[in-house]
């Protein structure tokens, strides 16, 4: 295997090393030189300033390490010599570090922004705790811990899933510098599911910390059969309390809601009739 190793020191001068961050920090605090290698050499172009690294490619800096079957390398001239800036992977790329894997078919990491984005069928990062899809492109924004998941996104925790045309997902650091989702927004033909009832509606905005979800935009509330239409709603995922309103605090919409309560099936001597009603109430339950 052949190696190529290239000094990148100009992050470093930038911002300050952080020990404690892990997670996906090939560009953020790491002041680490570069390392390629690759099965079936190295291309060298000097006159495009870039390296060419083919078959079982890998990049490696810190604790994350970047493989595909072709990683090509752009490098310039920095304060203590040639620094990287950005990487490209085309096939099979996997973006790993201790506690966090990304995948997709193409991938661009963008060292100076500090940003990557996958693309493939479809693009993946799963942490210890959470799983994000996006079958267009899925961005990692390091410097804000952000995840930006577009086409039929999907992020999934515990037994809980949020679905969306776009998905934000916003991260902290846990006690060993793991990534773990804080909050998850919604845009677009949204579907929040839990164990026991599907929220769907335009817009959501979901605090895994607390626990609430809000839905706003032809909400409606399915669990046991039973559906509720609204404008907004505010759901506890941890008391499974939903509270369904005609428009947002403070917004124009309609008043009331409508709720569909569908019989017992399964027990033709307690199954009792449908009602159909609207109402300002909430549901309860």
């Amino acid at each position: 295997m052949k190696t190529l190793r290239l000094l990148s020191a100009a992050f470093f001068l930038l911002a300050p090393l952080v020990a404690h961050a892990q997670g996906f920090n090939m560009a953020r605090g790491n002041n680490e030189e570069i390392q390629v290698y690759a099965d079936d050499g190295i291309e060298w172009v000097s006159d495009a300033t870039r390296v060419i690294a083919r078959g079982n490619a890998k990049a490696t800096r810190g604790g994350v390490t970047v493989t595909a079957d072709t990683l090509t390398a752009y490098y310039r001239d920095g304060q203590g010599g040639n620094e990287i800036w950005r990487l490209d992977a085309d096939g099979n790329v996997t973006i790993k570090t201790a506690t966090e894997t990304a995948t997709g078919h193409k991938a661009t990491y963008d060292l100076e922004k500090a940003i990557f984005v996958l693309r493939g069928t479809p693009g993946r990062i799963v942490t210890a705790t959470d799983e994000i899809t996006a079958k267009d492109t899925l961005e990692y924004w390091e410097k804000d811990r952000m995840a930006v998941a577009r086409g039929d996104a999907v992020a999934t925790t515990k037994d809980r899933k949020v679905q969306a045309d776009i998905l934000t997902s916003h991260f902290k650091d846990g006690p060993k510098g793991e990534l773990v989702m804080k909050r998850a927004d919604g845009y677009g033909h949204v579907v929040l599911t839990t164990a026991k009832e599907v929220v769907t509606g335009d817009r959501s905005d979901y605090n895994l910390e607390t626990g609430i979800a809000t839905v706003a935009g032809s909400v409606k509330i399915v669990r046991d059969g039973n559906e509720l239409n609204g404008g907004y709603a505010h759901v506890n995922l941890n008391t499974g309390i939903s509270k369904l309103f005609g428009a947002p605090p403070g917004g124009k919409g309609e008043t009331r809601v409508r709720g569909t309560f569908t019989p017992d099936k399964q027990d033709p001597e307690q199954r009792r009739a449908v009602f159909k009603g609207a109402g300002p109430s909430a549901d309860k339950r």
